[in-house]
């Protein structure tokens, strides 16, 4: 019976040789690939997560800006107002636009609380209109708090 497998071993040998020159390299490769994608997302975290940190930072104290230089507008009454101090608010807003996306339903809502706010203060002081604006206020500030968290908690769990 070992004789009649004799002539057969240089074959199976070569087929043995055979797959391993050709899956060697496929396996290679495959490994290969998956180490590059893992290195690639590995260096866009180290990329991207300083770079929305910053955005993030950036975010915040324009929002605080916004929201203390209206709350001082608006409670300084109408001797106390300048020009400028409307000019920085409205400036500060249409920055916050820039930053913000408009694909995102709580970024839409974000901008909506402080548009009120402003429109509050164009509108004059009377007791509907100061309710109006500080239930604005109030909600403009626990708008930036819910995307302040969410964007921090993406960043934290990106890297």
């Amino acid at each position: 019976m070992l004789k009649d497998l004799t002539p057969l071993i240089p074959i199976l040998s070569l087929a043995v040789a055979a797959l391993a020159v050709f899956f060697g390299p496929l396996i290679s490769m495959i490994v290969a690939n998956r180490k590059s994608r893992h290195d690639l997302r590995v260096a866009n975290k180290q990329i991207i997560a300083p770079i929305r940190q910053t955005w993030i930072n950036e975010l915040r104290v324009l929002l605080a800006d916004i929201t203390g230089k209206c709350a001082h507008y608006w409670a300084a009454g109408y001797e106390d107002r300048s020009d400028s101090e409307y000019l920085h608010i409205t400036e500060a807003i249409s920055r916050l636009n820039l930053y913000l996306n408009p694909n995102e339903e709580d970024h839409l809502q974000l901008l909506e609380h402080v548009k009120e706010m402003e429109a509050a203060i164009s509108s004059g002081g009377s007791p509907e209109t100061d309710a109006r604006f500080w239930v604005a206020h109030r909600s403009t500030i626990s708008q930036s708090q819910l995307i302040l968290k969410r964007e921090w908690e993406r960043v934290k769990n990106e890297i």
